[in-house]
């Protein structure tokens, strides 16, 4: 009998704290679909037998994000291309997502800090080599901005990244190391509201 009002009492109790949990719980308040446009810095070394050189290649980038915005966070997954820096590229893009927290400097603007991670996809061609090359790598980094809302469900915003990887491919006892990605970008956001 005891173990019977215990018990009752338990459930009572799970199912009013689980309500006042749910009411805790942070859902998203926007969803978000942004498109981006920049220019990147890709820095990279080559090591021979008999040299090393750094190399840097600037290239244009297009970018699609989709997302959600809740209080000062949102996250969104990203996809990049970036345009062939030279004509020994096929392809060159990244994947993955980012996550930020939002400042509010004013009504009109936040500031932006946040961190990403995803995976930087090459195929290339080196002088003086018939085979490609192929580099598929983890990569992290940080980002950070100024976000404008020009309307209640458009934002724009101006921002910069650093996407730090360790990319190597070796043959024919020459190695190319892809050490980072920094992009100035500009977006679009469109803002949905989440009933």
């Amino acid at each position: 009998m005891i173990k019977n009002r215990l018990g009752k009492a338990f459930v009572v109790a799970a199912i009013c704290s689980s309500a006042v949990m749910a009411d805790t719980v942070i859902y998203p308040d926007y969803s978000l679909i942004g498109i981006e446009g920049g220019m990147t810095s890709v820095n990279s070394d080559v090591d021979t037998p008999t040299s090393s050189d750094s190399v840097n290649k600037t290239v244009q980038n297009i970018g699609i994000k989709i997302g959600a915005e809740s209080y000062n966070y949102r996250i969104f997954l990203t996809a990049n291309y970036y345009t062939n820096p030279d004509s020994s590229y096929d392809y060159m893009g990244t994947y993955g997502g980012e996550l930020d927290y939002l400042l509010n400097v004013s009504s009109k603007v936040n500031l932006y800090l946040g961190v990403n991670a995803g995976i930087a996809n090459m195929k290339f061609k080196a002088p003086n080599e018939t085979t490609k090359r192929l580099i598929s790598n983890p990569y992290y980094g940080a980002d950070a901005g100024l976000n404008f809302h020009a309307s209640k469900l458009i934002d724009l915003e101006f921002g910069a990244r650093l996407m730090m990887l360790d990319a190597t491919n070796r043959k024919n006892d020459v190695t190319y190391t892809f050490n980072n990605f920094i992009t100035a970008y500009a977006s679009i956001i469109f803002k949905y509201e989440m009933h």
